[in-house]
């Protein structure tokens, strides 16, 4: 019998997949004509109050699919399902977006070649890097659920949240020798290892992994971890705000000393040790956050919120394709607004229109091919969350 639904996770999807959406807008600005140190102060600002949503993708798919977990794996149907729910919609997406951008032609052997190699990268747009990395976490889920239950079945929780810790310190300090293990890797030569520390060391889902542990300890120990969120409210948003303030004047520091008055964000990077003590903190703020919307935030928003999220992971993958829409909206009528209304109105177009076509492709007979879900699927229990469609992929 499938276990009750986590409502916080189904509004925190939602919440992460907007987020997402408004970091690519910002993107999109930062080389705008016009743009001053102070817009590029005001981005800054904006970026890191998003900078939440990856990391976050990744702790509910953890969080899922341990919270679900029956205590078997069949790993062929586990595979099976999410190369269906989760691939193949990237796989569709990946041939429209090089169709779009004309860089795929049928009747050219070198273009066949091509689409082979971005179907493994991730590399045919910007954001599907993020499919490419989370998938991973599913191959690797049998190695993952061997050791997190059997450090359940073994040891108390006391030594159990000992381990957590120290994992959640080694990625801290991994994030900051991912330079050097690629340079060291890059010596090896070691075909498709070699390259996944190097050139794709940013989907390397090594790198991101306490996000996912943090999320099976959620799952785990979904009712302590509730409490435990509320019982360190104070503590764990004054981290927060620190670390955000923190992370800001190094942003503000790199604006300012840029030449030619250009916009980068560079010192904003995820894998980045203080970077990733702060996304750590801000997964936990943005749980406290969903919890409060649950309960005070009323019916609308909650509802707003959920079917976002549940059609999350379709809106991902072609939401690039509609910021597009909104920058001929913003040529047309928007050019001579202040750079905040243009940079929101471009991130709600994108995101409304992302998320109405899903729904529509969902109601299709194949919709499941095309954004990971076919129908309205209401009164559904959750599955396990993925950058993904909005029940097995963290969207």
């Amino acid at each position: 019998m499938s276990r009750e639904r986590i409502p916080e996770v189904e509004r925190l999807r939602g919440i992460a997949f907007l987020a997402v959406v408004l970091q690519h807008s910002i993107a999109h600005y930062t080389v705008e004509p016009g743009m001053t140190t102070g817009d590029g102060i005001l981005m800054a600002v904006l970026l890191m109050a998003t900078k939440f949503a990856v990391p976050v993708f990744i702790f509910i798919t953890g969080m899922v699919l341990f919270y679900n977990d029956k205590g078997s794996l069949h790993y062929g149907r586990f595979i099976q399902r999410r190369f269906g729910d989760i691939y193949i919609p990237f796989a569709v997406w990946t041939l429209i977006t090089l169709l779009i951008n004309n860089r795929f032609n049928p009747t050219q052997a070198e273009d066949w070649k091509y689409l082979g190699g971005v179907l493994l990268t991730g590399k045919s747009s910007s954001h599907f890097w993020y499919i490419i990395m989370l998938f991973q976490f599913y191959l690797l889920y049998p190695l993952f659920r061997s050791a997190i239950l059997g450090i359940k079945e073994r040891w108390g929780w006391r030594t159990q949240l000992t381990i957590l810790l120290l994992s959640g310190l080694l990625y801290v300090g991994l994030t900051g020798v991912i330079s050097d293990i690629g340079r060291w890797m890059g010596s090896l030569d070691i075909p498709v290892w070699s390259e996944l520390f190097t050139t794709y060391a940013d989907r390397n889902a090594l790198y991101y992994f306490f996000y996912f542990a943090l999320g099976a300890a959620a799952g785990l120990y979904h009712t302590s971890w509730k409490k435990w969120i509320q019982k360190a409210r104070t503590g764990i948003w004054l981290i927060f705000l620190f670390l955000f303030g923190w992370m800001l004047i190094q942003a503000v520091n790199e604006i300012r000393s840029a030449e030619n008055g250009a916009i980068t964000f560079y010192s904003l990077s995820l894998l980045r040790p203080m970077m990733s003590v702060f996304l750590i903190s801000s997964i936990l703020v943005m749980y406290d956050v969903t919890g409060w919307i649950c309960r005070q935030g009323g019916a609308r928003v909650n509802s707003i919120l959920t079917s976002v999220g549940l059609y999350s992971y379709g809106a991902y993958l072609m939401h690039l394709l509609t910021l597009r829409i909104s920058y001929v909206v913003d040529e047309s009528w928007l050019i001579s607004m202040p750079p905040l209304i243009r940079i929101l109105s471009s991130w709600l177009i994108s995101a409304a229109v992302a998320y109405g076509a899903t729904r529509l492709l969902a109601m299709l007979p194949f919709g499941k091919w095309l954004v990971g879900m076919t129908g309205k699927r209401k009164n559904r229990t959750l599955q396990p969350s993925s950058p993904s469609h909005s029940s097995t992929t963290g969207m």
